[in-house]
């Protein structure tokens, strides 16, 4: 029998179906969360929420696009996320108390303002860290999402993308 996380990124994987960026995207924010995780001395029950939070992030954008014309913007992400990560969550076996939490990380992953839970800066932080990768920045979006980085792990990986300057 798989673990929960295992099936999750399985499922994650395969709905994507090959979709080389999102399935590439998927992997590269769930690695990085569960490393800032751990970085950031999370317990299990925390890291476990994470990182199924990190493997389903982006999970509505295919949906999104199927339904609404190739419109996936957040608004339809956030409207669709509920229904698919429950369906997810459930899936592999997750407790249903797990739900809530980690739909709040899918749903306010773009929330860059105010105060944000411990889980969900780490998650923002994992998938800025991606996306610099997968887009250069311009300068002054550089300084911006350097502002938004709290852990240490976090500004140390982000400053070595940042320096690379590609």
């Amino acid at each position: 029998m798989k673990k929960p996380e295992t099936k999750l990124l399985l499922d994650a994987l395969l709905y994507e179906e090959g979709h080389p960026r999102r399935t590439q995207h998927i992997l590269k924010v769930y690695a990085l969360a569960k490393l800032l995780g751990e970085c950031s001395g999370l317990g299990e029950e925390e890291r476990q929420i994470l990182q199924a939070a990190a493997i389903l992030h982006d999970i509505p954008i295919k949906y999104c696009k199927e339904r609404y014309k190739g419109d996936a913007c957040q608004a339809n992400q956030q409207k669709e996320a509920p229904g698919l990560v429950r369906d997810f969550l459930q899936q592999a076996g997750y407790p249903p108390d797990y739900l809530p939490r980690v739909l709040e990380l899918v749903v306010n992953h773009h929330c860059y303002t105010g105060p944000h839970s411990q889980l969900l800066q780490l998650l923002i932080e994992a998938d800025l860290i991606v996306n610099a990768y997968e887009e250069p920045l311009s300068e002054e979006e550089r300084v911006y999402v350097r502002s938004l980085f709290h852990s240490d792990a976090g500004k140390e990986l982000f400053l070595l993308q940042d320096q690379r300057k590609t």
